[in-house]
């Protein structure tokens, strides 16, 4: 009896019971929209092992994982889709390696393919004013906030009111996907614009605390509202084909931050400078700003061309 209560314990789990309690913890950590794209993996996974999904976790080997990146790509999924789709599995039996469940990850032998990326586009001055005169509410500050500052989507998205200085005309904020802090004089424009949502008194934290709720993500996401507000403008947005079947935009949201800095270069900013203005410097050398050097920044932003003329 003894025995066989510890060979109980020992039993390995077949791969579908493993990653589906390797989901269920991943829920109890992740946002939702991770999940979204977790949950399909797994379920795409397993019902290409078909029944032999019951099998030990043991069982699995790397032409199992190949049979089924390879599927995804005959079925015209992009070769970004499909790395991402491979690293979820990488993740998924690299934690059963470190439970001591499998010896080896059958998903690290796997070739993933190279990230096709689209060449992202840029949008003139007055294509920018196109895109605001067509937007309403918090979408003109948001777009405004991304063309003058170069910040991402979503730091645009959950700027706070504590951020922004207008005494000295500085944004200062923490970039989410770099964990660096930076500094961003305001352009003219933008500081007129911010001074003027400031002054109706507002006690909300967010600047544009409508956008701070909401997903940059999905169909009801900024990214598509962005789109549909280009396309209610007038502004090409350069569909292209993609490495899958799918088309893809050039010109995103996003590509208001190389706008942003293809008009400092198109100006003669220097490419440090540049870098410096987009975050793309480390903490430590960002440390070392002097009071003349954010002078210097302030006057490389006033380069831009004001949307109002």
């Amino acid at each position: 009896m003894e025995r066989a209560g510890c060979e109980e314990t020992l039993r390995t789990p077949s791969v579908a019971e493993f990653l589906e309690e390797w989901l269920a913890k991943k829920e109890l950590k992740k946002r939702a929209r991770t999940m979204d794209r977790y949950r399909p993996v797994v379920d795409g996974f397993l019902k290409s092992m078909g029944s032999r999904a019951k099998r030990p976790l043991l069982a699995v080997t790397t032409q199992d994982i190949e049979r089924y990146l390879e599927a995804r790509t005959r079925a015209g999924s992009a070769s970004g889709t499909v790395q991402v789709d491979g690293k979820i599995l990488r993740t998924a039996f690299n934690r059963a390696r470190t439970l001591n469940l499998i010896s080896s990850n059958p998903a690290e032998a796997v070739e993933l393919p190279d990230r096709a990326s689209v060449e992202r586009g840029t949008f003139t001055p007055a294509e920018v004013a196109m895109l605001i005169n067509a937007a309403e509410g918090e979408w003109k500050t948001l777009i405004r906030l991304a063309y003058y500052t170069g910040a991402r989507l979503m730091d645009c998205a959950h700027l706070k009111w504590s951020q922004v200085k207008l005494e000295s005309g500085v944004l200062a904020f923490k970039q989410t996907k770099t964990g660096n802090d930076i500094e961003i004089p305001m352009h003219e424009d933008l500081r007129t614009h911010l001074e003027a949502l400031a002054s109706t008194d507002s006690t909300h934290e967010f600047v544009m605390p409508g956008m701070s709720e909401e997903s940059g993500s999905g169909y009801n996401g900024l990214s598509s509202k962005f789109k549909r507000i280009a396309r209610a403008a007038g502004v090409d947005v350069q569909s292209v084909q993609g490495s899958g079947k799918r088309m893809q935009n050039r010109r995103t949201f996003h590509a208001l931050r190389h706008s942003f800095t293809s008009a400092l270069a198109n100006a003669g900013v220097s490419e440090e400078l540049r870098m410096k203005l987009t975050g793309h410097k480390s903490k430590a050398v960002h440390r070392g700003y002097t009071h003349h050097e954010v002078e210097t920044l302030r006057a490389a932003v006033g380069h831009l061309p004001s949307l109002s003329k």
